[in-house]
Order: structure tokens, then C-alpha cells, then sequence
């Protein structure tokens, strides 16, 4: 048998290794032959479709009809069941529209004549900050989508998911019109409903995904659900016009059947508080025909258990216009499908998430109560009320109006106004209801307010670390709304990804996304595209505070950071594309080899790609050097020998790594090898003795032109001599040494001085105290002397008032003795006759 490897053998067809034959069809649109001499067909993705189309039909005309009957009859029970267990919910989204005030008729305030009718637009301005804030990180203008690959990467993955991002990108922004206008109506009635919804299908008359916003009124769940996606049926209530009902007829979205009369729907109280809004007021004639659908999401038993359908009954007939299978046809568990996505705000214990109704509707009712207060207040106070006396010819009852003078008539004898009518005493606005209003707004505000007003006070200089806690902390509330939205949109894109993989093809791509590159067959497999958003950064002011702090992190630690990227990502936040201002990367334009030549005579750097062609790289730059008018010549040799020396040794080891790389890979993937590193080396070896035979006579003229670009290798630049500084240096810090040396003796000295004036004037202090001490010792001894010698002067005094005393009564009772002639037995103390 001759070797097939042998190039100088002859080569029979017989012995040519022979593969497997297969019938193609004859619908094939590409044939692209390959450089094995096979061939790759690629084929529509028509089979794929048509199955899906069959999988999805409209299967109401067969199926039991006695049991879809029965179904028909229970589910129309259970939605009137839904329907009145949400009443009360209903009502509140409907308070919640009415609190805007955009529709003049807010609960609340005075009902005389003239009263205000403000409205605090505590709630409007909530929902416009809300729905400005989600709109900018979900759906920027580049598109909403960005790639995200689980698991391993390699390069078919990246390119798969980068044309998915692409035209997902441009079938979001461009295909779907109607997909950001739904989606920003979705995000401002998002905060007073708690809770909306979007809904996916494929189009077939359009050739398209087609998103609807659904209003949380539209939607009607079982009051035993516990959550939106479990739940045992969702119910989703249309209003259809009679044109819109005959085009779903003719496209076999529903079948023909006579409906009857279309009764009047009958609109949720949300709704009819929206029409408000707008403007808008329906007419009693029906002129468009609105009949009301039910589109339920729920399981049916057909006889083989309960599966997942999608059934649509007309609620005036109770007909069923539409049954669908709601699983995918290679799903042999029959999971649900979703097309219906929840965006909660914030999730609570039952099916329905609450909003800003629900936790500062009565804040901003009181707001507007005390607001209007303080106006009619000041309305009174400024056309004040008056009572009036009977009298005059005609009892006339006057209303001035303000600028106005008007002549009134009095009674008999009346010449003063005053004295027929009296101002009522009204109070101006209280100061107190103003303080109330304030604390009623930070109240509502502190729900979902932002810490973003308050950075304008911090010092700008603080550390980047303390402004993103302040941000986030301020941001607590929405950045948690925003994760959860950032889900929402996650599971938007399985359905939008799920769509394409069943129906796009390639006629759609070709008449729609011209230029884009992307295939039907990339739709197959797992979703690797996500929402553009991040959940973790949910303003710009948290993402320029990332930014910067990189930015300074980068600076500190550069030998760490990529400084191109590092900037890329700034240019990112800052909206600029990086294309604009940023030079191309080295390396990353693929230059032919003549342009390498002239960039090398020129002086700019070369550069060599793996993927380039090596060989007529290396054959153009050896001629180039050889040419006595070009490379040789004296003119341009110095500059571009060494250069291109350099550049053919790269072109040589690149092509001997891209063909080992390539003859392992090759060998592997045709099982000649193992991918053990031991059988990779007889590859390798063989790769090696080709490109030794292919270019050995290149190997010897390499060597000469690298002998010759030595004479003109650039010298590295000598170091200058900075003998002198070094010496300038030395004395420089030899006179600073010094200098701090007397400093340290001038401070020690000044420090010794310090002591022995405080050891002078602590002995002084001493002194001063032991002398103080003795003149208060003296001093007390004194004061006890005196003391003494008073007491002791008292004392002899009052002994000799008492001896005094005492001798006068003792003569007196000598003299009554004398008078009676008898003794007498009373002492008379220590006076004359003590002891008489």
C-alpha cells in the first residue's frame, strides 16, 4: 500500500482512507469545501422549526372535548374565585394612582368652595426617580445584554457568545420597537402596583419575539399561592379588539368560531384610575368590539396525568378559542414553560410583592392633607369670612372678589360698615402643621431616599473606602430592588434565548439582522448572555467611586495592575469609547510584510502574530534585506538590519510553535496519538525535521544577517557620572548632620536651663510654704492666747458680780434679822454669811 505522508509517492483513490456516505437533501444553502478535500454542509433550521410548530400547535379542536369542557367550566369558576380575592388589592394599587394627583381626584382636604386641590408629589416623584435609575443601568444604549460563559473558555465559546450578545443587542434595541417603550411603562408603574409583569411570544405574521407589559391588575393568581412562578394557574386577563381578535383567527393563534356579542369589559378600578391619568374616557358604544380573553397558564389532565397547557376561554361564550402544550417537545418531565416574567419590588409573604402604595401611601396622604391645610389656611386668612347684620333695603348678600370694590346698603341710621359686619377670626398656617409637614416628607422619603444629596457636603478628600459606604448605605433600599430586577431581566433574556432556538432561521436572520454574524444553531445549548446591569452597582456615582479607588490602587501598586486596562475601565464609566482616545494595542494589527519593512526602516517597533504567515514573512523581509537600493543600501541598513533581524527570529520560532501546536492537535483529534506528553514528542521531532529541511538554508543566511546586525545593535545609554553629586550629595548630608547635631546640644541646653528653673522655683515654692506655715502656727497661738485670757478676764468678772451680788443680799438679810429679831435659815452663797 503507498504511503499517503509520502509526498514524492504516487497516491491511488483506493488508498485514499474512505468515510461513510450520507443522502443530503436537496434544500442545502452552503457547501464550503475544506483543505482535506471533504466538504462542511450546513443546513436550514427548518427541521427544527416545523417540529416546534407542530409541538406548539393549536390543539383545542383535539383534544376530550368533554374534558376540556369540564376544565373550562372549573378554571371560569376558580378566576371569579381570584378575581374577588385580589378586590382588596386592586383598590390599593388604585388609591396609590390616585395619590399622584396626576388625575385631579386625590383623596383628602377640605370640601368647601375654593378649597386646594394640591397634591404632594411625594409618590410621582418616587416613581420617576425609580424608573430613571432602572431604565439607565438595565437598558443602556449599546443594548441590554452582555456575554457571560459558564464553565471553561475557549475561543469557539467566546465568539459563540459574542454573536449572541451582538445580535441580542440589536434584536432588543432595534427588531423589538415595542420592547423599551413596555419595559420603561413597566418600570414607573413598577413602585405603586409592587409588582409588574412582561410577556414574551413569537410572532409569527412578524417573524419575531414580541414583548407586552402586563399590568399587575391584568393578572390574577390563586389566593393560595405563595409565590408567582409556583403557582397553580396564572391567569392573564386581554382586552382584544374585534380586528385584533380576526388577525389571531387567521394566523391560527385561535380558532374560528362565532363568539356572539362582545359584552362590555369590565376594567379593574386600577385601570379606570389610569384613564384618569391620560385623559381618556371609554365610550358606552363599543366601537372597537373589546371582548375580554382569559389566557390561563395551568395544568389539565387529558388523560395522562396533569400536565402544563396554556388555555384561552372567551369570557362572554365561555368558549375555548386555544389550547397549547406548555413544554418543550424533548422534555420528558413536561416542565413549565415561562413567557410571563415578574418584576417584584418588594417581595412580602403571599404571590403579590409590595410597593410604595402599599408603605408610604398614608405618608403621602397626610403630606397631602397637611399641605393642603396650610394653603387653605392662608387662602382664609388673606379673603377673610364675614357675618352681617340684617338691614338695608334688599337684605343683600355680597361676595367680594380680591381688587374688587363693590357698594353695599345699610339700615337705618347705619354710617359705618363696621357696624354691620364683622370678620370671623381664622387662624394663618400653623407652624406647627409646617414642622409636621416636614417630618411627613423625610418620613416618606426615607423609604427610598438616597445618601447622594449628602456627598456634596463631605470632604472631598476623604478616602474613596468611606464614600462607597456612604453610598451604599444610602442606597440599602434600591440596591436590593435593583438585584432583584437584574434577575427579572436575567430570566427576559432565557425566554428571548429560548424563542430563537425554536423558530429563528436563517431566512429571518438574512431579511432582518443583515451583517450580523450569527446562526440559529447558536441558540442551541446553555444561555450564556446576561443582563448588561451589575447587580452589585446600581448608580454611577458607586461605579466612579470603584473607579477611582482602582485607580488609586493602581497607582500605589502599578506592578500588579494592567494600566491599559485600568483605564479602559475608566473610559467605561466615563461613556467614552476607548477606540477614540486610546492608541491600538502593540501587537494587535496584522501588518503584511512590506508595510513590516517600511516600519522598520522607519524605526517603529514590529511585531509578530501567531496566525500570520510566516514563511512569506520571512521570504519577503530576507529580499528586502538582500536589495542593494533597500535594505542593503548604506542609507537604510543601520537603521533596519538589527530590527528585522530580530523580527525574522521571531517569524522563525512562531512558525515552529504554531506547526507543533497544530500537528499535536491534528494527531489527537484524529486518534493518532494520545494526549500523553510522551507520544506528543515523535510529533513534535518530525514537525521539527520538516521545518529544518524547509529552511535550512534560511538557518545560515539568518546567522549572517544577525553577524552583520551586531555592528549596528543600539548601545544601552552609558549611566552619566555623578561623582560630583554623589560628592555634592555626601557634604550636603554631612551639613545636615551636623546641623541636627546642634540642634540636639541647642535643645538638651534649652531642656537643662528648663530644669534648673523649675528646681529654683520648686525650692522657692517650698520655702514660701514652710514660711506661710509657721506665721499661720504663730498666728494660731496668738489666737488661743487671746482666746484664754479672755475667757479667764470673763471669768473674774463674772465671780465679782457675783461676790457683789451675794454681799448685797447677805446685808439685806442682816438688816431683816435686825428689823424681825430673829435668824433667818437662807445661805446667802459665798457673800458675807455663807453659813449663817
Amino acid at each position: 500500500m503507498a504511503d499517503i505522508n509520502d509526498p514524492n509517492e504516487e497516491v491511488r483513490l483506493e488508498d485514499m482512507p474512505q468515510g461513510d456516505i450520507v443522502d443530503i437533501e436537496e434544500d442545502i444553502v452552503d457547501v464550503e469545501d475544506t483543505e482535506d478535500g471533504g466538504a462542511v454542509i450546513r443546513m436550514e433550521n427548518e427541521e427544527d422549526e416545523r417540529k416546534n410548530l407542530e409541538h406548539f400547535a393549536n390543539i383545542v379542536e383535539e383534544v376530550d372535548q368533554t374534558a376540556l369542557k369540564e376544565a373550562v367550566t372549573d378554571l371560569l369558576d376558580k378566576i371569579s374565585k381570584d378575581k374577588e380575592a385580589r378586590e382588596k388589592r386592586d383598590k390599593q394599587y388604585e388609591e396609590g394612582l390616585r395619590r399622584t394627583g396626576l388625575g385631579d381626584d386625590a383623596p383628602g382636604g377640605a370640601q368647601f368652595s375654593g378649597a386646594n386641590k394640591v397634591v404632594h408629589p411625594m409618590l410621582v416623584e418616587a416613581c420617576v426617580d425609580f424608573s430613571a435609575r432602572f431604565m439607565k443601568e438595565v437598558f443602556p444604549p449599546t443594548g441590554p445584554v452582555r456575554s457571560k460563559i459558564i464553565g471553561d473558555q475557549d475561543k469557539k465559546k467566546v465568539q459563540k457568545a459574542e454573536r449572541k450578545t451582538e445580535f441580542l443587542n440589536w434584536q432588543t434595541t432595534e427588531q423589538m420597537v415595542e420592547f423599551r417603550s413596555e419595559l420603561e411603562q413597566l418600570s414607573t408603574q413598577l413602585p405603586l402596583g409592587g409588582g409588574q409583569y412582561m410577556k414574551f411570544m413569537w410572532n409569527s405574521q412578524r417573524r419575531r419575539p414580541v414583548s407586552e407589559f402586563v399590568p399587575i391588575d391584568d393578572i390574577y393568581l390563586p389566593f393560595a399561592a405563595t409565590n408567582f412562578y409556583t403557582a397553580e394557574r396564572k391567569t392573564h386577563v386581554q382586552y382584544i379588539t374585534k380586528m385584533e381578535y380576526s388577525r389571531r383567527v387567521k394566523s391560527g393563534m385561535y380558532i374560528d368560531v362565532d363568539l356572539g356579542y362582545a359584552a362590555e369589559p369590565e376594567y379593574s378600578k386600577s385601570s379606570i384610575a389610569n384613564d384618569k391619568i391620560e385623559g381618556r374616557k371609554e365610550s358606552s358604544y363599543n366601537e372597537d368590539g373589546l371582548r375580554t380573553i382569559f389566557e390561563i397558564y395551568t395544568h389539565i389532565d387529558f388523560g395522562d396525568g396533569l400536565e402544563p397547557y396554556i388555555l384561552s376561554i372567551d369570557k362572554t361564550s365561555e368558549l375555548p378559542l386555544a389550547l397549547y402544550r406548555n413544554w418543550e417537545a424533548d422534555d420528558e418531565r413536561r416542565n413549565e414553560l415561562d413567557w410571563i416574567v415578574e418584576f417584584p419590588f418588594v417581595p412580602w409573604r403571599g404571590a403579590y410583592p409590595i410597593g410604595l402604595t402599599h408603605m408610604i401611601g398614608g405618608l403621602s396622604g397626610a403630606a397631602t392633607g397637611a399641605l393642603r391645610a396650610l394653603l387653605d389656611s392662608a387662602h382664609i386668612q388673606n379673603v377673610p369670612t364675614l357675618l352681617k347684620l340684617k338691614g338695608g333695603p334688599n337684605g343683600q348678600t355680597i361676595n367680594v372678589q380680591p381688587t374688587e370694590v363693590v357698594e353695599m346698603d345699610g339700615g337705618a341710621m347705619i354710617d359705618d360698615v363696621r357696624k354691620i359686619a364683622m370678620p370671623l377670626p381664622f387662624n394663618g398656617p400653623s407652624p406647627v402643621l409646617f414642622q409636621l409637614l416636614g417630618f411627613l416628607i423625610e418620613a416618606g422619603k426615607g423609604v427610598v431616599k438616597t445618601s447622594f444629596e449628602k456627598l456634596s457636603d463631605q470632604n472631598p478628600n476623604q478616602p474613596v473606602g468611606t464614600t462607597m459606604a456612604l453610598i451604599e448605605q444610602g442606597m440599602v433600599v434600591f440596591s436590593s430592588i435593583h438585584s432583584r430586577l437584574h434577575n427579572s431581566m436575567a430570566r427576559c433574556f432565557a425566554v428571548l434565548h429560548r424563542l430563537n432556538s425554536a423558530y429563528l432561521t436563517e431566512e429571518d436572520i438574512e431579511a432582518h439582522a443583515a451583517g450580523i454574524e450569527i446562526d440559529p444553531s447558536d441558540f442551541d445549548g446553555p444561555l450564556d448572555v446576561v443582563p448588561v446591569s451589575d447587580p452589585a452597582i446600581f448608580s454611577e456615582t458607586q461605579r466612579f467611586a470603584q473607579v477611582q479607588a482602582l485607580l488609586q490602587r493602581a497607582a500605589m501598586m502599578p506592578q500588579m495592575y494592567d494600566a491599559r486596562k485600568v483605564e479602559e475601565m475608566f473610559l467605561r464609566a466615563m461613556k467614552i469609547p476607548e477606540d477614540d482616545v486610546l492608541k491600538p494595542m502593540a501587537a494587535s494589527e496584522d501588518m503584511d510584510p512590506v508595510s513590516e519593512n517600511v516600519a522598520g526602516a522607519m524605526g517603529r517597533p514590529l511585531y509578530v502574530l501567531p496566525a500570520q504567515d510566516h514563511i512569506a514573512h520571512i521570504m519577503t523581509h530576507m529580499a528586502f534585506l538582500k536589495s542593494p537600493l533597500l535594505g542593503s543600501n548604506p542609507a537604510i541598513m543601520p537603521t533596519v538590519i538589527y530590527p528585522l533581524a530580530e523580527h525574522l527570529k521571531s517569524h522563525l520560532l512562531n512558525y515552529y510553535l504554531v506547526e507543533a501546536h497544530n500537528a499535536v492537535d491534528r494527531a489527537q483529534r484524529e486518534e493518532i496519538i494520545k494526549p500523553e506528553a510522551e507520544e506528543q514528542v515523535g510529533i513534535i521531532l518530525e514537525v521539527q525535521q520538516f521545518i529544518e529541511q524547509q529552511l535550512g538554508q534560511f538557518g545560515q543566511e539568518l546567522a549572517q544577517i544577525n553577524q552583520a546586525a551586531e555592528k549596528f545593535k543600539p548601545q544601552p545609554p552609558m549611566p552619566p557620572d555623578n561623582s560630583m553629586q554623589i560628592a555634592q550629595l555626601n557634604a550636603q548630608l554631612k551639613g545636615q548632620e551636623m546641623q541636627q547635631r546642634m540642634a540636639v546640644d541647642q535643645a538638651k541646653m534649652q531642656l537643662d536651663q528648663q530644669k534648673l528653673q523649675t528646681d529654683v522655683q520648686s525650692e522657692g515654692a517650698k520655702l514660701a510654704d514652710r514660711q506661710q506655715e509657721r506665721a499661720q502656727k504663730m498666728q494660731m497661738e496668738q489666737f488661743k492666747e487671746q482666746n484664754e485670757n479672755e475667757r479667764k478676764a470673763a471669768e473674774l468678772e463674772a465671780r465679782e458680780r457675783m461676790n457683789t451680788s451675794d454681799n448685797e443680799t447677805a446685808m439685806r438679810l442682816a438688816a431683816a434679822e435686825i428689823a424681825y429679831g430673829d435668824k433667818v435659815s437662807v445661805s446667802t452663797g459665798t457673800g458675807i454669811n455663807p453659813n449663817p
